[in-house]
């Protein structure tokens, strides 16, 4: 029992940090970023929010695994 909870801790603050970690990579790097040869404005927020997104949803991957992994190991030991 004490195990599956120390489990869970690990992985909410993992996730914590990685979601923190993402935003100040959206933040410092994504926002800021000017593409050269795209003049106009709409395409390079564009490409900036499809970048994001895929951020975002690696990260949404990335949690799903892990809980899956984990969900299926404490199957698998009871």
């Amino acid at each position: 029992m004490i195990r599956r909870i120390v489990d869970f801790v690990f992985v909410l603050l993992f996730i914590w940090a990685c979601m923190f970690f993402g935003l100040w990579v959206i933040d410092s790097l994504v926002v800021p970023m000017k593409i050269p040869g795209l003049a106009d404005g709409i395409v390079t927020a564009a490409l900036k929010v499809a970048i994001s997104a895929a951020l975002v949803l690696f990260w949404l991957w990335l949690w799903r695994e892990i809980v899956r992994r984990m969900f299926w190991r404490a199957i698998k030991h009871q």
